[in-house]
């Protein structure tokens, strides 16, 4: 049995937690891979560690330890129906400076547009915003238990949905297969700046986000 165990994220993880995801996550995540102009464009802002900061205190993101060494973990927090407006709203009206930003400005945009609280008829949600697993223990199944305790944790919060944005395909292929339905599928292609260039040119077969959500 693996000794690999999970439990709450707390504020003293912080500083680990923001090394692990610049080594596990940003440089794996596909879509943070899309080579830019300027290296410094790849850059993880300010602006984006203090989200993980503030997600936090709310007791709601995981990590899974092997001894005191944190291994995967999971960001996460309520959402509401006025975030999906609000974050939609700061995307567009925000000057691009980063690959970030042109991904947020897409993501925001399909969550908008699949409104898992209508197509459920809730009123709040837990959102998964971030998974990331060590890269020298992946296909252990830490990332899916990670899910299955996220699932787990919303069920005993009150929570009626879990929902998250898949930014590749083995996220929405790990999430799919506990039974999270795929609300929306949008292909990066079709994110095009003002002179009808592709913005976000994803590598296969990374091509496309997914909304995906569970009834609790």
């Amino acid at each position: 049995m693996s000794a690999i165990t999970i439990r709450a994220m707390t504020v003293g993880d912080y500083e680990e937690v923001e090394a692990f995801l610049a080594v596990h996550f940003f440089k794996q995540e596909p879509l943070m891979l899309i080579p830019q102009e300027d290296p410094k464009q790849s850059e993880v802002s300010p602006a984006e560690t203090e989200l993980h900061r503030a997600l936090i205190p709310q007791d709601l993101s995981l990590v899974a330890v092997d001894g005191q060494r944190i291994v995967g973990l999971v960001l996460a927090g309520e959402l509401v129906p006025e975030d999906l407006e609000r974050e939609y709203q700061e995307a567009e009206q925000k000057e691009i400076t980063c690959l970030l930003d042109k991904i947020h400005k897409f993501l925001a945009g399909i969550e908008l547009q699949a409104n898992i609280f209508k197509h459920y008829g809730v009123d709040r949600a837990l959102y998964l915003y971030m998974l990331g697993v060590d890269t020298s223990i992946r296909r252990q199944r830490v990332g899916t238990r990670l899910v299955e305790a996220t699932i787990e944790l919303g069920r005993q919060r009150g929570f009626p949905v879990v929902t998250s944005t898949c930014s590749n395909l083995n996220s929405k292929r790990l999430m799919t297969a506990l039974n999270m339905e795929c609300i929306l599928t949008k292909d990066y292609a079709d994110y095009k700046d003002e002179h009808g260039e592709i913005v976000l040119r994803a590598s296969e077969p990374h091509t496309s986000a997914s909304v995906v959500a569970i009834r609790l």
